[in-house]
């Protein structure tokens, strides 16, 4: 440092005061400190008036300051002449106490700048100083280099208790240091930490014992997570979190927070992801485009981290081949758009690119087969063609052209046939028939040259049944239904003309039984609109089941039946009604009631109930004169829905009345 340098900036020490208090030495020279004594050498006691005659005889013009003088004025002159003194002084001293409080409260302590000291030339106190000021960082490094800074002292050192107890301490904070590196997670860096605490403390002596602790601690969470990882791979979840569960005894911070909050979250997720590929298989069983799609969308959601992933890429798998055999079973349906949908529905990352191109193909040339006729067979032809040997769907397109090529030469032998049945004729006709049976029942051809074998066998049956049925027709004009329906007759079943020929002889045969029925019939009803209704019933029961006229005949059967039995009940209501007593009356009310609404008697039976329940009515009035009990009883017996009734019910009131009444007199 130059010799006019200013000296009162101080470097920094750790600190952070202001740096020593003397000015540092010239550059290039050892730092002086001052040396602090041996704490059993006593200090020199202090003697004021040994020091004042120091100073006496140093300065011999002090000796005039100890001579007696002569008598001072009084104080109060003194003053007078001084006053502008005493008063600077004064300001002078309060000025002087301000500024003392200002330092005294804003001032850093003035300690030393550590990282300047020549260490060789320091003292013990001054290594403690700095020690302690490393050691305030908390640190590992700031309590090694504390740690260096005293460990060099003596050990015969008169400090040395406290050095020593110092060590330890720091030594103790390194180890505690490690144990919050190693509960943060971090074993090698506690490790690491632990190694580095001196040898000659005590703590260095706990370290082995601490990291085998700790590496016993670790290798067990480890395991344990590993375990819980298999579990989880193999979707034991409940196992998988009994093991992270045991995660929380370990006795490490980390494993017991961030690695079980770790596996927990892994358990969870991994359980999503098995419900959500649930849902994809759920979707995938509807085997529509929609719900595929969905469900493609789920299982391609899967990260590949997930302990599902595996299994998801499977469905995924599964799902692109649903959709390419879905593709091809609407091929065969004939049903080129929904095919093509659900190629583009089949994800690029399957790696069926060569299947899909394929099918693309075999969708064209479907197309073109179906336009119809041989060109459109042979241009399908030509485009299957394009599909090597060394493609997925070369087996399949093959057999498509063989087939195709098969309906070609069946279609082709099928036109050879409508020609040669052209013209018409029987014979051509079944020389046509013979040639579509060469086409093989296989052939996709097939199908049509049934059709027209069966529209050529319905020609020749009509050209051959034709004038059997004219002549039967002929016979029924001419009036011989029997002899009709028995020329039908020979038209047997499976001939063309069949059900023609059947829907003639029902018609014939209902005409005939007509004609041989009609007649019992009309004798019938002539009887019972002579009222002799027995024989009516009697003739038209014999008409049999199956004839034509059967159910009109049951009809009228039913009808004078009805009538019959409204006849017999009146009968026996008039029967009943003769011996005029009660019980015999409601007797023929009751039989009358049950004459029948489409009976002609209807209208008397309904005449006999007014006349008997007024009868009724009159028995009870003519019993009410002697007895009211007796007259209410036959009265009650008076039937609803007759003109009798509501008089009736006004005489039971009347009666019922007066027999409370006098029941209540003394």
């Amino acid at each position: 440092m130059a010799p006019n340098q200013d000296t009162s900036e101080r470097p920094p020490y750790p600190g952070g005061g202001a740096g020593p208090s003397h000015p540092l030495p010239p550059e290039g020279l050892a730092t002086e400190v001052p040396i602090e004594p041996p704490r059993d050498t006593p200090l020199p006691r202090y003697d004021p008036l040994a020091d004042l005659r120091h100073r006496a005889s140093d300065n011999p013009t002090d000796d005039l300051a100890l001579a007696p003088s002569s008598p001072r004025p009084p104080l109060v002159q003194r003053l007078a002449r001084t006053w502008p003194v005493w008063t600077v002084g004064l300001l002078v001293a309060v000025t002087g106490v301000g500024v003392v409080s200002a330092i005294s409260l804003f001032r850093i302590p003035n300690l030393p700048n550590c990282r300047a000291i020549f260490w060789p030339m320091a003292s013990a106190t001054t290594r403690l100083q700095c020690a302690e000021a490393y050691a305030d960082q908390d640190t590992l490094e700031g309590y090694l280099d504390a740690i260096a800074l005293i460990e060099s002292l003596p050990d015969d050192h008169p400090l040395r208790s406290e050095i020593d107890l110092r060590l330890e301490t720091w030594s103790e904070n390194i180890l505690d240091l490690a144990e919050t590196a190693f509960q943060a997670g971090d074993l090698d860096a506690a490790i690491a930490m632990a190694r580095r605490i001196p040898n000659s403390t005590t703590a260095a002596q706990l370290v082995n014992q601490r990291v085998s602790d700790w590496n016993q601690i670790w290798q067990e969470a480890e395991t344990i997570y590993q375990a819980a990882e298999a579990d989880l791979k193999a979707l034991e979840f409940q196992a998988a979190f009994a093991k992270a569960i045991q995660l929380r005894d370990v006795g490490n911070t980390h494993w017991e927070t961030v690695k079980y909050d770790e596996l927990t979250g892994k358990i969870t997720a991994a359980r999503e992801d098995l419900n959500q590929l649930g849902r994809a298989k759920e979707l995938a069983r509807q085997r529509t485009l929609k719900a595929l799609q969905e469900a493609l969308t789920l299982a391609q959601a899967i990260a590949s981290d997930s302990p599902v992933y595996n299994e998801a890429q499977g469905v995924i798998q599964e799902l692109g081949r649903d959709l390419l055999a879905m593709a091809e079973t609407a091929l065969e349906n004939r049903d080129a758009v929904a095919a093509s949908q659900m190629l583009g529905a089949i994800p690029t990352t399957l790696n069926l690119g060569n299947e899909i191109a394929d099918m693309r193909t075999l969708i064209d040339a479907s197309q073109l087969s179906w336009q119809g006729g041989i060109s459109g067979l042979e241009g399908g032809i030509v485009r299957l063609q394009s599909i090597g040997a060394d493609r997925p769907l070369y087996s399949k397109a093959q057999a498509l052209m063989r087939r195709w090529q098969d309906e070609v030469q069946g279609r082709t032998q099928l036109e050879w046939a409508r020609q040669v049945a052209q013209p018409g004729s029987v014979p051509d006709l079944q020389a046509a028939i013979i040639e579509a049976q060469e086409i093989s029942r296989s052939n996709a051809a097939w199908k049509d040259a049934e059709a027209e074998i069966n529209r050529w066998r319905d020609q020749i049956e009509t050209t051959e049944d034709q004038p059997i049925l004219s002549l039967a027709q002929q016979q029924a004009q001419s009036g011989d239904l029997a002899g009709a329906i028995a020329t039908a007759r020979q038209i047997g079943p499976s001939r063309a003309l069949y059900d023609d020929a059947q829907g003639q002889i029902d018609q014939w045969r209902a005409d005939l039984q007509r004609s041989e029925d009609g007649p019992l019939l009309a004798q019938a009803r002539q009887l019972a609109a002579q009222a002799r209704l027995a024989e009516a019933v009697a003739v038209a029961s014999r008409i049999g089941p199956g004839r034509a006229l059967y159910d009109e005949a049951q009809t009228n059967i039913q009808t004078w039946r009805g009538q019959l039995q409204g006849q017999q009940q009146l009968q026996q209501a008039y029967q009943m009604a003769q011996t005029g007593t009660v019980s015999a009356l409601v007797e023929a009310v009751r039989l009358a009631q049950q004459v029948p609404d489409s009976s002609p008697q209807k209208g008397e039976a309904n005449q006999a109930l007014t006349r008997w329940s007024w009868d009724i009515l009159g028995l009870a009035e003519t019993e009410a004169a002697t007895n009211l009990t007796g007259a209410i009883a036959i009265a009650e017996a008076v039937p609803t829905q007759t003109e009798a009734y509501a008089q009736a019910q006004l005489r039971l009131r009347e009666w019922r009345a007066a027999l409370g009444g006098s029941s209540n007199r003394p």
